[in-house]
């Protein structure tokens, strides 16, 4: 991606982040792709397709690396992260996503 994207930013808990009674304006491209990865399909009504949901992975007792990769960059590139470099090699639990 050849820019980097700005956004109004999100805390941990996905509130809205004020700083100084404004809100924070910052470069947020890993906070797109933290939303995609948690949200299900549905969840935004204007892109119904986009959503990784990954509590449903976390649930799964057998997720294929290949299977959990490849659905997480289909997902990314539906907001145009097309050259994400996903590292699932130490368990979902120390996953590392690159965009």
């Amino acid at each position: 991606m050849a820019t980097e994207r700005t956004d109004i930013l999100l805390d941990e808990d996905f509130d809205l982040k004020i700083e100084n009674g404004d809100f924070v304006i910052a470069p947020s491209d890993q906070q797109h792709v933290r939303a995609i990865f948690n949200a299900h399909m549905g969840e935004y009504k204007e892109w119904p397709l986009t959503g990784f949901g990954a509590s449903r992975y976390l649930k799964k007792s057998t997720v294929s690396k290949a299977v959990f990769s490849r659905n997480l960059k289909v997902q990314l590139s539906y907001d145009s992260y097309t050259d994400a470099e996903i590292n699932i090699d130490q368990g979902i639990e120390k996953l590392i996503i690159e965009i």
